[in-house]
């Protein structure tokens, strides 16, 4: 006759295969129903077409809809904790940014943490910034631009959509890598102060190509160069900041999927594959060629690891920026 003390065990066992079986289950049978997809951001911009446009193909590809949810405020605090929140389930997911990893690191108050709370999907595109310049200035190329806050400093000044935003950190990267003093003006939002900008109100702005090359085609700005490691196929003809005046210079910004911690392995996978299936269409490759936008998808493992490194790069960049207020 069994013990009780061993019958305990054999149930605690018995429990825990089951679970383990129903938990398998589910994966296989994932998803079932609609995803929702949440973007930290208001509709209309860069990151909600991008979103919008991987959320219609991984739909094609998992055989239900990701419907995408715009929660933007806090500087993306609001979306990300709907979904930092939400059952490990597999169906909320977050369509994030950069901002991910700044936005914890602007307040004095614990958030969340970008590595720990969530479980990385896969990366879908990373983006090189241009470096848009006023017309006013009269330059024509970053060597330029360089030579002439040498001779001026703290009289240029560059614009961002706010404090801490990639933007302003990919400023204050220009401004300590090239030894110059120029000011930060940071707005609420880059749409003012991309109007800013346009008005000569401000000097400079690195940001997004998308929507500012009819700004470029009519003479209202000047892209002097773009910020990754080659050119982008939407502006061939336009150099690098590395290879046209500041070499070794590089900086991105990046789009990408995540989960609430702990969904299941069998989940992240399915959802992972659907996102490379996604890439592969040639339709949304067109479009995002287009923009400028490189297609990048990533493992999990490769998303989690880019979260720690740019942990790490933002609390230098901000740390820096801080200390020379």
């Amino acid at each position: 006759m069994k013990s009780p003390k061993c019958c305990k065990y054999l149930l605690i066992a018995l429990i825990l295969a089951l679970s383990f079986f129903n938990l398998s289950a589910r994966a296989t049978e994932y998803p079932d129903k609609p995803i929702r997809l949440i973007i930290a951001y208001a509709p209309g911009g860069a990151t909600d077409a991008v979103g919008r446009l991987f959320a219609k193909g991984m739909s094609e590809v998992l055989g239900q809809p990701l419907v995408v949810e715009n929660r933007g405020g806090g500087g993306t605090l609001m979306g990300t904790e709907s979904v930092r929140r939400a059952p490990s389930d597999g169906y909320t997911l977050l369509y994030g940014t950069n901002a991910l990893v700044i936005t914890p690191l602007l307040h004095d108050e614990k958030t969340y943490d970008p590595v720990k709370d969530f479980d990385p999907v896969g990366l879908t595109t990373v983006q090189s910034l241009g470096l848009f310049i006023s017309p006013k200035l009269g330059i024509k190329s970053v060597k330029e631009l360089i030579a002439y806050a040498h001779i001026n400093p703290g009289k240029v000044n560059f614009a961002s959509s706010s404090n801490g935003s990639a933007q302003h950190l990919t400023g204050e990267a220009f401004k300590t890598q090239a030894k110059i003093d120029i000011v930060h003006v940071p707005y609420k939002g880059a749409g003012p102060a991309m109007i800013d900008l346009l008005a000569g109100r401000v000097d400079m702005m690195f940001t997004s190509l998308v929507g500012s090359m009819e700004n470029v085609a009519s003479g209202r700005l000047i892209l002097l160069a773009t910020t990754g490691s080659t050119r982008t196929s939407a502006t061939p003809s336009i150099p690098t900041v590395a290879e046209s005046g500041l070499p070794g210079f590089e900086a991105y910004t990046w789009q990408g999927i995540l989960a609430p911690k702990g969904t299941p392995a069998p989940v992240i996978a399915r959802l992972n594959g659907a996102l490379i299936d996604a890439a592969n269409n040639e339709d949304i490759k067109a479009i995002l060629n287009a923009q400028g936008m490189e297609l990048k998808t990533s493992t999990p493992k490769g998303f989690k690891e880019r979260l720690a490194a740019d942990t790490d790069l933002y609390k230098q960049l901000l740390a820096g920026a801080l200390n020379q207020k």
